[in-house]
Order: C-alpha cells, then structure tokens, then sequence
C-alpha cells in the first residue's frame, strides 16, 4: 500500500513539484533501510531550458526501470522535479544497492544522470527534505483555494486583500503572535474564542498577494513559521474575490 502526496514548492528559486509516500512517516524508523539512494537527471544540454521529448521519454522509462529492478532491494520514497531536473530517492538495506542503481543509469547516456548514495540513520532527506512540514503541506489546500477561485471566474493574478485565521492554544500564544504581525508584513483584523476548538485562541490577520501559488505559498509559509514556535496553526485563507471580466 501507498500514500502518495503531490505538492509544489520551491527549489533553488526554481517551482519544485514534490511527491512523497506518506506512509514511511511511521515506517522508516522501524526498517533496516538507512542507505540512502539518490538518482539526479538533468538534460544533456547544460544550458536547456528543459528536457526535450526524447529525453522525457527516456527519464520516464529509467524511473520505471529503477523502481520495478531495485523492488525488494528499495523503498522509492519520493520525487522532486524542475524544470531541468528530476530527482528519485530510494532507501536501501544495503549500500551496495548503489552498483545495482549506478548500472542502470549508465544505460541512459543521453541525460546527465548523478547517481550516489548516503548513509541516513534518521532518514534525514525524508522527513527534512521530502516530507512537507505545515507550510508545505497548505501548499496543497492553496492549490485546491485557487482552483476553486478560478472556476468561480476569478482573476489570479491581480493583488487582493487576503485573510489568514490562525488558532492558538492559549491567549498569551495568540498575544506573542500578533506582536510579530507587523513585523510580517501583515495587520490584525480580530481576536476571537472559539471554545470548542482544539485551538480556541484564534485571530484574523490580513495582508495582500494575487492568487498565484508560489506567491501565495510563500504569504501563508510567512504566518504558519511564526506561529509554528507558539504551537499556533493556520486555519483559514479567505480571499477578496475578483473576476476576471
């Protein structure tokens, strides 16, 4: 069984798509498979833009090769692609899977593949690098919120006043908090209780970005890393609608 989470963020300034298999959150501490395998593939050209279809093509059939060949051998646990990269990330048992993986990829001469591995005792690219922490992981409801303003027939791209809502376990989590509100970038629209929540001290903060996911990404990381510290936790986005006619 799987369950695989597809996320967008960023990677060296560039927009990264994510995917990792969720269910290794629990199960890595309880394998043997600490040697980490990574394969890096980029287009032969180093100064392309991108893969071209003939490369794509041949970067899909290596991945499907790496993963059914080392099956038994690995775990994939997941994926980061740009625009002129695309990285596959395995745990193994033993090191010398590498050879097995090294062999492989040297059957694909016309992409510029790097392929290493590493000892992780703590499955550090897993659950630091691949494995969203909370502001990775609003990306993926960000995505949902601007899908859903875009069928509505809103206009992405022009600037808008946006609402964030964040909970609080106690009042003075939610005072040192909004200390730092300006500091943000932002302003503070309201204080509430809200008893029956598991963060019931909750506030309303304000501030304006277009409804473009890298941009909007990097407005709600801004809120959700300043209360993570005080144990606070983004509970809402609302966006002043505009449309697009």
């Amino acid at each position: 069984m799987t369950d695989w989470l597809t996320y967008e963020w960023e990677f060296k300034g560039e927009r990264a798509t994510f995917r990792v298999d969720m269910q290794y959150w629990e199960l890595l501490p309880v394998l043997s498979y600490s040697q980490l395998i990574y394969v890096c593939v980029a287009p032969k050209d180093s100064l392309a833009k991108g893969f071209n279809k003939v490369e794509q093509y041949r970067f899909r059939t290596l991945r499907h090769r790496l993963i059914d060949e080392l099956e038994g051998r690995a775990i994939h646990v997941g994926s980061m692609y740009t625009d002129t990269l695309r990285a596959l990330y395995f745990y193994a048992a033993e090191p010398d899977v590498i050879q097995q993986a090294s062999a492989i990829c040297r059957e694909y001469g016309m992409l510029a593949i790097t392929c290493a591995h590493a000892s992780e005792l703590h499955f550090t690219t897993y659950y630091r690098f691949l494995y969203p922490d909370d502001a990775k992981l609003q990306s993926v409801e960000n995505a949902a919120y601007i899908e859903a303003m875009r069928k509505r027939g809103g206009d992405l791209d022009t600037v808008r006043r946006v609402n964030l809502t964040l909970g609080f376990f106690t009042v003075e989590d939610r005072s040192a908090f909004l200390k730092e509100v300006p500091k943000l970038g932002f302003t503070t629209s309201g204080t509430a209780w809200e008893a029956e929540s598991t963060h019931p001290a909750t506030c309303v903060i304000t501030g304006f970005t277009p409804l473009l996911l890298p941009k909007l990404n990097r407005f709600t990381a801004r809120a959700i890393s300043a209360a993570a510290p005080l144990e606070g936790m983004l509970t809402d986005i609302d966006a002043e609608f505009v449309s697009r006619v």
